[in-house]
């Protein structure tokens, strides 16, 4: 169990990441003086871990806010299919782990594709998987934008898997095949490719 002080060294902590100088100093000295008041140790240590609990909401707030995507991120080409505008993507999910930037730039259709084929792998969400089979096995989608997307999505799996957030078997070939039809994708766009030559 943490002592008083550890305790009041973790919130001054949390609210100097949180404010800047001047801010943080009128919250720790005002903060100082409302504890310095309360005679009761009990009090003072249920009053350390309400703050504590609130500035730290206030920490994960600031953390889960995304950035507005700027000109140069929208004008870029999809890193899938080429299209000249795109989304800023996030391998490393915003939910999770708050802006970062570990990005790919993806046209709205690639973006929703990469979504629609992760939530089929990893949540089983029957809605997603046949949507993406549609899209896949529709013969319109150039394999290679669909073989980039798929190895993102494997890639993402992989990252989540070995932190231990995910089963690493909603990866695997049999359950690639099993939801995505993967073996079909490679037949029509095979297909398609004949026909073109």
């Amino acid at each position: 169990m943490s002592t008083q002080t550890e305790l009041l060294e973790k919130l001054e902590k949390i609210v100097r990441d949180l404010y800047s100088e001047s801010q943080a100093d009128e919250i720790v000295q005002t903060f100082e003086v409302v504890f310095q008041s309360q005679p009761d140790a009990e009090n003072r240590r249920e009053l350390l871990e309400y703050w504590i609990d609130f500035y730290r909401l206030q920490e994960y707030r600031r953390i889960k806010q995304r950035r507005r995507p700027t000109y140069l991120e929208r004008s870029t080409p999809c890193s899938a299919c080429g299209y000249p505008s795109s989304h800023r993507h996030h391998l490393w999910d915003v939910a999770a782990h708050g802006e970062n930037k570990v990005t790919i730039q993806l046209c709205a259709n690639c973006h929703e594709l990469f979504h629609l084929m992760y939530n089929a792998l990893v949540k089983r969400a029957e809605y997603s998987r046949k949507i993406a089979r549609h899209v896949l096995l529709s013969g319109r989608l150039d394999y290679g934008v669909a073989g980039k997307l798929l190895g993102w999505v494997l890639a993402t799996i992989r990252y989540e898997a070995s932190n231990g957030w995910i089963d690493g078997g909603s990866g695997s070939r049999e359950n690639v095949e099993k939801q995505l039809s993967w073996a079909e994708v490679i037949r029509i766009a095979n297909q398609v490719a004949k026909a073109g030559t």
